[in-house]
């Protein structure tokens, strides 16, 4: 089984847009340093050359306004900030002009405009290279923002924002870039639209999207030791449409812990649940638990001891549940191998 990651599943989306339309670009700072984007960018400049693949300078605003300008005339562009913080200097660009272009002149112009914005975390990012206002973006109409979890996901939305035609912000976590699948799902007919349901269970529901999914995950072999099921169910979009998958699950367990990657003041899993309990109250279920985890409101630190206690980790959800459903535990005599909170496994050695 050939296993790809997403770095490389990234970067074979751009090559495969880049060879098939003579009009694509790819553009970020850092993009053809040696670097390459943490690898995303790998080769392209070598292929493609450097008109096509564009070294900016330091000028947020202005290339993201270049770049939609360009796919107002028929190019197809993926611009990249290595942080999200950094685009917060081009947000009116992207709220003023990327979103509403079709809405202020009544046409259905098409706009095959992505841009990556990469999430960091831990190993010193700080309150300035951590943060992720996703739950605004996908606030904005005209905008179609997703949160990919595997290299399918991110492969199927660097495509689906560089040919759909519509104006597409892609999340991309920093941690999440080492995670492998099998190569062949990059080209499973299975939509980035829609819930998935990652593992079956009985005794609770367990929803997130982003990195906290893939500690939901690592929770299911701690539950098991306790003979308890999860529903784990995963979206790759951040505006939650059809909730059928997730309702079914709630409705057959009564339990449900949501697991969002940033705030929960004013954020997509704060409407998602609002979202709930108005169907779960039309079709007359009740919870014996729900709640949100999430990050403190607060920014992040630099230091390593002051975020020891900011993220969940996998043990943190089992206890979560396991106390929910009143199982006696004792967790840490199973001697589950962690690593130190700030890193995401021994493969990260940087840079940032």
């Amino acid at each position: 089984m050939k296993e790809i990651s997403n770095l490389q599943a990234i970067n074979l989306a751009l090559d495969t847009v880049m060879s098939e339309n003579q009009k694509s670009v790819s553009m970020g700072l850092g993009h053809n340093d040696p670097k390459r984007i943490f690898g995303t960018t790998i080769n392209l400049v070598e292929r493609y050359g450097d008109r096509r693949c564009i070294e900016p300078p330091t000028s947020e605003n202005a290339i993201t306004g270049i770049c939609f300008g360009m796919s107002l005339i028929g190019f197809s562009v993926c611009l990249t900030h290595q942080r999200f913080d950094f685009s917060l200097l081009s947000f009116d660009q992207i709220v003023n002009s990327v979103a509403k272009w079709s809405f202020m002149f009544n046409k259905d112009s098409a706009t095959s405009f992505l841009i990556r914005l990469i999430v960091g975390r831990g190993w010193g990012q700080g309150p300035t290279h951590s943060q992720s206002y996703h739950s605004f973006l996908a606030s904005v109409p005209g905008l179609d923002v997703y949160y990919p979890l595997m290299p399918s996901d991110s492969y199927k939305t660097i495509l689906k924002g560089m040919t759909s035609g519509k104006p597409t912000i892609m999340i991309e976590h920093r941690w999440l870039h080492n995670l492998k699948e099998n190569k062949k799902n990059l080209y499973s007919e299975r939509s980035i639209n829609e819930l998935r349901l990652l593992s079956k269970g009985k005794d609770f529901t367990v929803f997130s999207y982003g990195y906290p999914a893939i500690e939901a995950f690592k929770s299911i072999e701690i539950l098991r030791r306790f003979n308890i099921s999860i529903d784990l169910i995963v979206s790759q979009k951040v505006i939650f449409d059809d909730l059928d998958l997730l309702i079914k699950s709630i409705s057959k367990t009564k339990n449900l812990l949501i697991i969002e990657p940033y705030f929960e003041k004013c954020s997509a899993s704060s409407s998602l649940f609002y979202e709930l309990m108005k169907n779960l109250e039309l079709t007359s279920y009740s919870l014996n638990s729900f709640e949100i985890i999430s990050l403190p409101f607060e920014s992040e630190s630099s230091s390593i001891f002051k975020t020891r206690k900011r993220f969940s980790s996998c043990i943190d959800i089992a206890k979560n549940i396991l106390k929910k459903l009143k199982v006696a535990n004792d967790i840490q005599a199973l001697n589950f191998n962690t690593k130190p909170h700030d890193i995401p496994g021994e493969w990260f050695k940087g840079p940032f």
